[in-house]
């Protein structure tokens, strides 16, 4: 069932055309496989964050297995398709999963990191990224915003996301959402890490293609 409708949510976003320039992933096994499912053979870069990985703690099926036993399972299936993946970069603290215990992790922690999610989605210097990741966190995420909306309206925003459902958010920024970085006199804010730079500082095309291309695709 969840492959049939990876695969009718794979045809809705080719049939409306969209093509995001970065796919970032959870590590968890199953968000790698829709992932895959979803967006393979479309010449597109998968990063794997670990920033969006599901509400740790409790449930056993969100804990996540060893950095190894991820990448020796999933190498294999992104190769055979020629996809180009970091699993490093941001994908594991640690090779064990050291955040999950007996007890969930606090609607704080988890609302904060959907928070800190967008901050760095948004100093990404791509205009269209997707992103595979879970229901909880979603809907974490989603209510650490909206309460001036109308009581219909937030109660839409704060849904249960279904299995493969495509959402679609604009990010607008503001001062206090930007991460570590300075502001110039120009009011040109130069984020601390260079892949994040955007205005004055922004990459050109030629230089995210650059940036992608260090992401190799894996050896089979």
């Amino acid at each position: 069932a969840g492959i049939k409708q990876c695969l009718e949510a794979r045809s809705g976003v080719l049939l409306s055309g969209v093509k995001p320039e970065l796919v970032v992933v959870s590590p968890l096994t199953r968000t790698l496989q829709t992932a895959h499912i979803m967006f393979h053979s479309k010449g597109i870069p998968f990063i794997v964050h670990d920033i969006c990985r599901e509400r740790w703690g409790k449930y056993t099926c969100d804990k996540r297995r060893t950095a190894k036993e991820i990448k020796d399972d999933m190498t294999g299936i992104f190769a055979k398709t020629h996809e180009s993946i970091d699993f490093d970069s941001f994908g594991f603290e640690e090779e064990e999963d050291k955040k999950w215990t007996e007890k969930r992790e606090s609607d704080e922690s988890c609302c904060a990191r959907g928070v800190d999610l967008l901050k760095w989605l948004a100093t990404r210097p791509e205009n269209d990224i997707a992103v595979v990741t879970h229901s909880s966190f979603l809907r974490h995420l989603f209510r650490a915003f909206g309460f001036s909306l109308d009581k219909k309206d937030m109660k839409k925003l704060h849904r249960k996301h279904g299995n493969a459902e495509i959402r679609s958010v604009t990010l607008a920024l503001h001062r206090g959402f930007y991460p570590e970085g300075t502001w110039t006199e120009d009011d040109v804010f130069i984020p601390a890490h260079p892949s994040f730079r955007k205005g004055k500082w922004a990459y050109a095309a030629a230089s995210i293609q650059k940036m992608h291309a260090k992401i190799r695709p894996p050896k089979p």
